[in-house]
């Protein structure tokens, strides 16, 4: 008993020093941004900043995850969602803007430095927001309903809710009122397909790696390593389908696993594969 307690004091003190040591970064950067840099920061300031906050947060919320008794859902493992995985990853690929580069369109302008700390970056993301919406909200949500059949799905969609509002802080730092509820809106889209993903596989590490690869396609302007348009017709349009059939499919498997059978969210084995 004194050996737990000591564990999950030593789990507490780790949370809340990753967490402080996180916060303390953002604030450093942002009085950076504007004491150092006159408001222009280098690219790779700016990436490696983001990185080493989102991983100290990551660590902060996985930290509080175990202490809930989450801590399973931190096990790379893909049993019974290899085929929602391969549909996340599809949507993610269908992302990245191969028509623009191709087509010069956009040019990507990153050094070899700022290309590494952009994917350490995207890395990062992927493993903070996947950590505290789907591995530590969701099963919060799920465990306050885990004795009604719907559980699973209404936990998926309002952890994707909150993701997606999550994403209205942009407007502090100065984004856009119209981007910014774009974003809202496709961010609520990806939230559904990553708590699938969990659902599916009892597992954040699936939709982390998802996450990471949906956002090195898409941020390559915001973070500042390309420069151009994204987005033509013909991406659009493979996007559209890409998606409108790996979310079919999330659907149904998600419904098949969740609603129509008993489900445990942490339990080490699936009850069958999709």
């Amino acid at each position: 008993m004194a050996e737990e307690r000591k564990k999950r004091a030593a789990a507490i003190c780790a949370a809340a020093a990753t967490f402080a040591v996180g916060l303390g970064l953002t604030v450093f950067e942002a009085v950076a941004n504007d004491k150092l840099f006159g408001g222009d920061p280098p690219v790779a300031f700016t990436l490696g900043m983001s990185a080493a906050e989102r991983l100290l947060l990551a660590a902060a919320v996985v930290c509080v995850s175990v202490l809930l008794g989450f801590g399973r859902l931190f096990t790379p493992r893909i049993k019974g969602g290899v085929i929602a995985f391969t549909a996340a990853a599809a949507v993610a690929l269908a992302n990245f803007p191969f028509f623009t580069l191709a087509g010069g369109e956009l040019t990507f302008t990153a050094n070899a430095g700022e290309t590494a700390l952009f994917l350490l970056n995207c890395a990062a993301i992927g493993a903070f927001e996947e950590s505290a919406f789907r591995g530590l909200l969701l099963p919060l949500l799920f465990g306050a309903m885990k004795d009604r059949r719907y559980a699973g799905i209404f936990a998926a969609i309002l952890s994707a809710a909150v993701f997606a509002l999550f994403h209205l802080l942009n407007l502090i730092s100065g984004a856009g009122a119209g981007a910014t509820l774009l974003q809202v809106g496709y961010t609520f889209l990806t939230g559904c397909m990553f708590g699938a993903l969990t659902l599916l596989t009892r597992s954040v590490i699936p939709g982390a790696v998802a996450h990471a690869l949906f956002d090195v396609g898409g941020t390559m302007t915001a973070y500042g390593v390309a420069a151009g348009a994204n987005w033509n017709v013909p991406s659009v349009v493979i996007m559209a389908v890409v998606s409108a059939a790996a979310g079919l499919y999330l659907l149904i498997a998600t419904v098949r696993r969740t609603l129509l059978r008993p489900y445990i969210l942490t339990d080490d084995e699936p009850r069958g594969d999709v």
